[in-house]
């Protein structure tokens, strides 16, 4: 449950601490090279100590809530006590990490589904899940329109204009399928493109009629503008929907079993950590520079320990529905086997 500060001082000041951590990680998650998310950025080809075939990596992260068991782990130590050196390397996404991921420059990478799954089908490369990381839970993803909007309910989005962030992504999908559920025919949005931190600016502009926004946007735009959530967009069908996870390329994995494995239990090590909802605040304050008392205002989602065929199929059987597939896609084949058996 969100917990509130009490008091318009302490709003002000926790709505100024939210802006400014914004930017702040809107600033890390646009650096790509420059391992500013802790470790070296230097690679000496990696190495291996005689039970790993290489120690050293580079692994791809953002400054963002989903992507928590990839820092915990970092910032607890898991991966060195599997005998890795790991570096995390800014990326945007999985879209702009997965050329370095076939390029070599990343090993591994955290980045939403539904990119890969479409460069999988695309035959861009050979992908493996290693790791799940984040699914949604109640209003982490909600289509919120601004305040006093003469929009009061679903329907009154049919024919509207809607931000999304990127178009065909896990964002304007999971909306396309809430906004069907709720009666309004998706085809008829139009759907335009702008960061999330722009989204609370464009609404209270009138630029837009929508935007469909997450955590801890949402939180944000609710405080600074009093925009209000229309549409839960992870409920009834997309409810608990798996957003993202850990990749590999099929060669690396295939080349540095071992290592792969290693890592595995360290973010499965740190999904287990995050069930403590305090675990993740501290771990935010840390890697994204959020104040403490921001970081207890924001909805968060689970993290899973393990990876599921069943969940990831329903990623790849919507995607198929609202033609963000080229060609079908075998999931089984993307998972790693050890993360087929855990447990």
């Amino acid at each position: 449950m969100l917990r509130r500060a009490s008091g318009s001082v302490r709003s002000r000041r926790a709505g100024r601490a939210v802006a400014a951590i914004l930017g702040t990680a809107g600033i890390l998650a646009a650096v790509s090279g420059c391992g500013l998310l802790g470790g070296s950025s230097n690679d000496s080809g990696g190495g291996g100590n005689g039970q790993l075939e290489r120690t050293t990596l580079k692994i791809g992260a953002m400054p963002i809530l989903d992507s928590a068991p990839v820092h915990i782990a970092s910032l607890k130590g898991y991966f060195k006590d599997e005998g890795l050196d790991v570096t995390l390397e800014p990326v945007t996404g999985a879209a702009t990490a997965i050329p370095k991921l076939l390029s070599g420059d990343l090993q591994l990478t955290y980045g939403a589904y539904v990119p890969v799954l479409q460069a999988q089908a695309k035959g861009t490369g050979d992908f493996k899940f290693v790791a799940d990381s984040y699914q949604t839970a109640d209003n982490i993803f909600v289509i919120m329109v601004k305040a006093n909007s003469p929009i009061k309910s679903p329907k009154d989005l049919t024919g509207k204009t809607i931000a999304t962030n990127t178009k065909n992504s896990i964002t304007d999908l999971l909306a396309k399928s809430a906004l069907d559920t709720a009666g309004v025919d998706s085809k008829t949005i139009k759907w335009v493109e702008f960061p999330f931190p722009d989204m609370g600016a464009k609404l209270q502009a009138g630029d837009i009629d929508a935007a469909v926004v997450l955590e801890p946007y949402v939180t944000l735009a609710q405080r600074s503008t009093g925009a209000t959530s229309i549409l839960d967009t992870s409920s009834g069908p997309t409810a608990n929907f798996p957003i993202s996870g850990y990749t590999t390329t099929a060669k690396f994995a295939q080349e540095n079993p071992k290592t792969v494995e290693a890592v595995r239990r360290a973010l499965t090590r740190a999904s287990e950590e995050a069930r403590n909802r305090t675990t993740v605040e501290d771990a935010v304050v840390k890697y994204a520079k959020i104040d403490k008392e921001v970081a207890a205002l924001v909805r968060i989602g689970t993290y899973p320990t393990s990876l599921d065929r069943t969940r990831l199929q329903r990623t790849v059987d919507l995607m198929k529905k609202y033609d963000m597939l080229p060609k079908d896609v075998n999931v089984d084949s993307m998972i790693i086997d050890s993360a087929k058996t855990a447990k």
